[in-house]
């Protein structure tokens, strides 16, 4: 595996001036609040003579950009990213020049505080330039020679006047107040005029005590991942279009949403006056004092920038506002953050006069869009409402089709699930928060591993996790943004999860220089914990948020959960060392796991009952702790029986609150009930069923629950069984049948990679058939199986420098290599043609 590549940097950092000179010695300096919610323009525009041979660049921000040529749109960004590992996104703009004039044209914004996927920059950077700059280095190349395209004093810059800065923000940026009458109207176009704007700054001031100059960004490295997916949907449908008497505004434009209720046009007018199926088309007029409102259906969850394409008044207004819920009365719910973290998205354009096309700078996620339009005495007419989808670029290669209609939707919603939830980052959710969580993406990577087939993604998420790495070993639970920076809590357990991805990464890929490159941070890690273990050999009181499951779990002390994950993680660790070529490591790492293995063993299984408790010392029992017992390799497979049929007993399981915020679970007899496990840690629930054997009660466990949010309508699988305020209804994590059916039912799992080893070992249980692929990194393992008559048949084409172990219904086996197998079994024998 190579790292992402060192980048030749030549064109400088620019900015809007600000006479800056000198980096102080002192803590003084510029502030990054100074820049806060800061748009600035910046154009180029030079002369070609001769057709373009080609014409590559690479640009980024400090925050993020759009870019343009001649007035198309080229793209956006840059990915996510921790400030000493600033990133250059590459564009060849060749389709976009032409002889005579041109532009290169970009839209930078300065965030000025911390946000879920945002980190300032540090050290003498953020005391010479607070934050802020635009850059972009390439060179066309002509017949007539090489022409440089870098910003520098010969570009031209303009502050933006369009946004309004002091607005309320969160994590997920600034709520967005744009008047289109102050911003240039035709900036992106070869025929502006810019004589009026400024040259922009050169960020760059002489070092102290005789050092270099001092620059922003000074590691930079090529993009890693490709550009993101762009694609214009539509609503669905209109739910709601109604008149509202206009509140007062005395505070966000949130509170207009929440105080204005909908009632019948009177004062108002639409035309056409009856329900369009989508708002195209449509003119609408207001009397001073009211507005109308309407409440659109997307049909289901999507990611992306909202946009209007109108022809207005001047000074019409059109408020939205966006959420994956509707209150009872069918206005839209604005979805609640995290606590101290989060901003009501409402957000605000002012139009001028005449047609024009309008989209919001920042991504969100949501199901149902309401927008207000006011100030319309003349008419307004919107031609479009639209969500400009973006996402990661991934290809279908993975399929799964069955004769079970019900869990072929569950593994294609699950897909869904997981395709709005590939950003520049696995994200948690599109809606509440954005952020790159290690938890959530161990789960995720696998998923796509069976959906998508795509290694880049995963990569990154390890890379800038491990570039999280405090100096005591501990690496953080969610990066790049905010909670990295802040550090204000931590889960550990997400830290073992980033060292059992590694394993697991490069057991699917085979980059076993993956294991070299990050191997001592994880020896780190590993002694991060070690500092816990008891005189028994058990971790105990590990310090900040053990997560383990959003669940009513007994997290006190010595931790069951954990411990087993602990002895996974050291399993995985000596794996790595091996691939690492550290012999003795690999054996060091093996014997603790052992040791933590009979410690468990010793003292948190309950022998009455058959289980082992949540914690030394407690009576409650879950799924969790018993999952991770088996799936983990800590419990004795004598022991699995007993488990199994205890935590899956219908009778004893309760769904426990899913946080401190709900009120406490109810009737729960430490005795005789069991925790049941949420949608996360289902994944490992479903493993320890994979490795006992059990993969009908797995089955039934994904028709059961869930089937049942099928039922309830959901096109995405939300976080957790229950619903509250928090709750967000896309959350990948949530996803894990999808993997299961792909490696379960048809049966693919990946034993390695770098020697091409498969198992395929398909459970045909109650199913007549079933069909799919599954992607690897040598091509595609293509299975087909069917039960007709008692008799089995699988047809299996495995990849190019690939093997396979062929497990067959009823324990027979089979060693296969490349190319087209046909297996027909009846009883005990198997034929393969």
């Amino acid at each position: 595996m190579i790292p992402p590549r060192q980048f030749s940097r030549r064109a400088d950092w620019v900015w809007r001036p600000r006479g800056i000179h000198a980096v102080p010695f002192g803590t003084n300096g510029l502030s990054i609040e100074d820049e806060q919610n800061r748009y600035v323009y910046f154009r180029y525009a030079f002369v070609l003579e001769q057709p373009v041979l080609s014409a590559r660049v690479y640009a980024s921000t400090d925050g993020r950009y759009r870019l343009y040529v001649n007035g198309h749109f080229v793209g956006r960004g840059p990915a996510r990213t921790h400030s000493g590992h600033q990133q250059v996104d590459p564009y060849d703009l060749t389709p976009y020049l032409h002889e005579g004039e041109n532009v290169i044209a970009a839209l930078a914004h300065s965030y000025g505080r911390l946000t879920a996927w945002y980190e300032p920059p540090q050290w003498e950077q953020v005391r010479a330039f607070g934050c802020g700059g635009f850059f972009l280095q390439g060179d066309l190349i002509c017949e007539g020679g090489i022409i440089p395209l870098d910003t520098g004093e010969n570009w031209r810059c303009l502050e933006s006047q369009a946004w309004q800065r002091d607005v309320p923000s969160g994590s997920l940026g600034f709520v967005e107040i744009y008047d289109s009458r102050h911003a240039p109207l035709g900036w992106t176009q070869v025929d502006f005029g810019d004589s009026a704007w400024k040259n922009p700054e050169i960020l760059r001031v002489p070092g102290r005590h005789f050092v270099s100059d001092i620059e922003p960004f000074p590691n930079l490295t090529l993009r890693d991942i490709p550009l993101l997916r762009e694609e214009i949907t539509y609503p669905k449908a209109i739910l709601q279009v109604g008149e509202t008497e206009n509140a007062l505004q005395t505070g966000e434009i949130a509170d207009l949403f929440e105080q204005e209720k909908l009632g019948d046009l009177s004062h108002c007018r639409i035309a056409p006056d009856s329900l369009l199926a989508t708002v195209k088309e449509i003119s609408f007029s207001t009397q001073a004092g009211y507005s109308i409102s309407l409440v659109l259906d997307f049909g289901s969850t999507v990611a992306g920038r909202v946009r209007f394409d109108v022809d207005a008044p001047e000074g019409a207004i059109l408020d939205y506002t966006h959420s994956e819920r509707l209150r009872e009365d069918g206005r839209v719910l604005i979805h609640k953050g995290i606590p101290s973290f989060d901003v009501r998205q409402a957000h605000r354009v002012i139009l001028r006069a005449g047609r024009q096309s309008w989209e919001a700078f920042e991504m969100a996620g949501f199901r149902y869009l309401q927008v207000t339009v006011r100030n319309c005495e003349q008419p307004l007419m919107i031609h479009s409402i639209a969500v400009n989808q973006s996402g990661y670029p991934v290809q279908e290669r993975g399929h799964f089709e069955c004769s079970d209609e019900s869990l072929n939707r569950i593994w294609q919603v699950g897909r869904k699930t997981l395709s709005l939830c590939m950003h520049d980052a696995y994200v948690d959710c599109p809606s509440r928060e954005q952020r790159q969580w290690m938890g959530d993406g161990y789960v995720n990577m696998l998923i796509n591993f069976a959906t998508f087939g795509d290694k880049k993604l995963a990569a990154r998420l390890l890379r800038q996790i491990a570039q999280t790495q405090l100096p005591d070993g501990m690496t953080l639970m969610a990066a790049p943004g905010d909670f990295h920076r802040l550090r204000f809590v931590n889960i550990p357990d997400f830290s073992l999860y980033w060292i059992m991805a590694i394993e697991q990464y490069i057991r699917y890929s085979g980059e076993i220089g993956f294991a070299q490159e990050l191997y001592f941070s994880v020896a780190k890690a590993i002694g991060w914990f070690e500092k816990y273990l008891n005189q028994d050999s058990l971790l105990e009181d590990v310090p900040h948020w053990v997560f383990v499951d959003w669940a009513e779990l007994d997290k006190r002390g010595q931790v069951t959960a954990l411990n087993a994950q602990f002895v996974a993680t050291l399993q995985a660790a000596s794996r790595l060392a091996g691939w690492a070529n550290y012999p003795s490591d690999a054996g060091y790492f093996d014997s603790r796991a052992s040791l933590v293995t009979a410690a468990i063993n010793r003292h948190l299984w309950d022998e009455e009952r058959g289980v082992y408790v949540d914690a030394r010392g407690s009576r409650r029992v879950s799924q969790q702790s018993n999952a991770a017992a088996i799936a983990f390799g800590v419990a004795p497979e004598a022991r699995w029986s007993r488990i199994l049929d205890t935590i899956l007993d219908e009778e004893r399981l309760i769904l426990t609150r899913a946080g401190e915020h709900q009120p406490p679970t109810k009737n729960f007899e430490e005795e005789k009930h069991v925790v049941l496990a949420q949608p996360f840690y289902m994944h490992h629930l479903h493993r320890a069923l994979s490795k006992a054997g059990r993969q009908g009660a797995l089955i039934a466990n994904i028709r059961n629950r869930w089937g049942t949010l099928l039922e309830e309508g959901y096109s995405t699988f939300r976080e957790t069984w229950q619903i509250d305020e928090l709750t967000s209804l896309c959350h990948a994590f949530s996803a894990t049948p999808t993997f299961d059916l792909s490696t379960e039912v048809l049966g693919v799992q990946v034993l390695e990679t770098n020697v091409a080893r498969l198992r395929v070992a398909p459970y045909p249980g109650d199913l007549a058939w079933a069909r799919g692929t599954y992607p690897i990194p040598q091509g595609d393992v293509e299975v087909a199986w069917q039960v007709e008559r008692g008799a089995f048949r699988l047809d299996l084409t495995i990849p190019q420098n690939t093997s396979a172990e062929v497990v067959l219904p009823g324990g027979r086996t089979a060693l296969v290599g490349s190319g087209i197998h046909v297996f027909q079994s009846k009883g005990k024998k198997i034929n393969d043609s």
